[in-house]
């Protein structure tokens, strides 16, 4: 994070896979993260639920709703892999500070 090694900012906020990104704060706490992380990871895999039961007689999905549910997908799955990094540097900055303190001798 450009402005301070050990206190995040808003200002810090990054992107981390891809151009159309969730914006992450910066200052969340990992189990906020790792939430928010399950929430998309769920709602992804409903949308695969969903499509995986349009082989019914009466289900029809055409090229339009297939393209629907991928993107919706992608997306998802991108801003839950944003967050899953987000939330691991959260925990990262969590123990940096209580390896700092402890002596050995």
């Amino acid at each position: 994070m450009p402005n301070s090694p050990t206190t995040p900012r808003l200002e810090d906020a990054l992107c981390l896979t891809e151009a159309e990104c969730l914006l992450i704060d910066p200052r969340a706490r990992s189990e906020d993260l790792f939430d928010q992380c399950e929430t998309r990871l769920e709602a992804a895999s409903n949308l695969m639920m969903t499509l995986s039961t349009l082989d019914a007689p009466s289900a029809c999905a055409d090229a339009r709703d297939l393209a629907n549910v991928a993107l919706s997908c992608r997306l998802l799955l991108a801003d839950s892999l944003d967050l899953l990094l987000a939330a691991r540097m959260a925990d990262k900055r969590k123990e940096a500070p209580a390896r700092m303190g402890v002596r050995h001798g």
